[in-house]
C-alpha cells in the first residue's frame, strides 16, 4: 500500500498546452510528406523497420494516398524525424488534431524546415 501512495505522489499533473507551439495537421503532414520523399531510393524500408513504422501506411502517407486524417501515424512519424510532438485537438467541437512542440525552438526549427520544404521546386 505504501508504493502505491508513494507511486501517485510522483504523478505530475498535465500542464496546459502552449497555444503558440502548435501547427496544423496539414502543415505537419506537408513537413512528413517532404521529409520522408528526400530519403533516398531504397532508403523507406529500412527507416520503416528501424522506427516500427508500416511500410504501406508510410507509402500512403509519403504520397498523400491515405483514406484519411491520420494523426496518431503522423505524431510518430515527425518524431521519427527527430520532432516530437503531442497531438491536440483544437477548437474542442474540431475534428481536426493540431501538434504542439516542445519548445520555441523546435516550432522557428519546424516553420523554416516546412519553407524550404515548401518553397524549392527542384
Amino acid at each position: 500500500m505504501t508504493e502505491e501512495v508513494t507511486s501517485q505522489a510522483d504523478v505530475v499533473p498535465l500542464p496546459f498546452p502552449d497555444l503558440s507551439l502548435t501547427v496544423s495537421y496539414a502543415d505537419a503532414l506537408l513537413y512528413g510528406q517532404a521529409r520522408l520523399k528526400m530519403l533516398g531510393s531504397g532508403e523507406l524500408k529500412p527507416f520503416c523497420e528501424t522506427h516500427q513504422l508500416t511500410y504501406t501506411n508510410i507509402v500512403n502517407l509519403k504520397n498523400g494516398k491515405l483514406k484519411r486524417e491520420e494523426p496518431r501515424l503522423l505524431q510518430r512519424v515527425l518524431s521519427s524525424l527527430g520532432l516530437p510532438a503531442q497531438q491536440l485537438r483544437f477548437p474542442l467541437t474540431s475534428k481536426t488534431m493540431w501538434f504542439v512542440l516542445p519548445n520555441a525552438q523546435a516550432l522557428a526549427s519546424f516553420q523554416a524546415q516546412l519553407h524550404f520544404l515548401t518553397s524549392s521546386k527542384a
